[in-house]
C-alpha cells in the first residue's frame, strides 16, 4: 500500500493509468530514469527486494505482533471486498491443504 501511495504522490502514476478490467495484464511498473544508466527503466520503481525488502520486513514484523482477532477481522474485510469486486462469486478455499497461502484472500 505504501508503494502505491508513493507512486501517486510522487507523480509516477495516475488513477487513469490503472487497468480496472481485473486481469492485471495492463498494469505495468511505471518508467523512471535509472540513475545507474541514465536510461528510462522500470527498475527504480519496481516492487523488488532492493527497493522494498526492508520496508516489507518491517511491516511483517509489525503484523506478526498483532493479535489473531485483528488478522482474522482484516481477512474477513478483504474477503468481503474481493467478493463484491467479483460480483458475489466467493473463492473456494481448501482449508485442509495445510498451505497457509490458502487462507490469504
Amino acid at each position: 500500500m505504501e508503494r502505491a501511495i508513493r507512486l501517486f504522490v510522487n507523480g509516477h502514476m495516475l488513477l487513469g493509468d490503472i487497468d480496472t478490467s481485473g486481469n492485471g495484464r495492463g498494469n505495468k511498473t511505471p518508467l523512471d530514469v535509472n540513475p545507474s544508466t541514465g536510461n528510462q527503466s522500470s527498475v527504480p520503481l519496481a516492487f523488488s527486494e532492493a527497493n522494498w525488502g526492508a520496508h516489507t520486513r518491517a511491516y511483517m514484523a509489525s503484523i506478526t505482533r498483532l493479535p489473531d482477532l485483528v488478522l482474522i477481522r482484516n481477512s474477513e474485510l478483504a474477503q468481503s471486498l474481493a467478493t463484491k469486486r467479483r460480483g458475489g462469486a466467493r473463492m473456494d478455499v481448501d482449508e485442509e491443504s495445510g498451505d497457509e497461502r490458502a487462507f490469504i484472500f
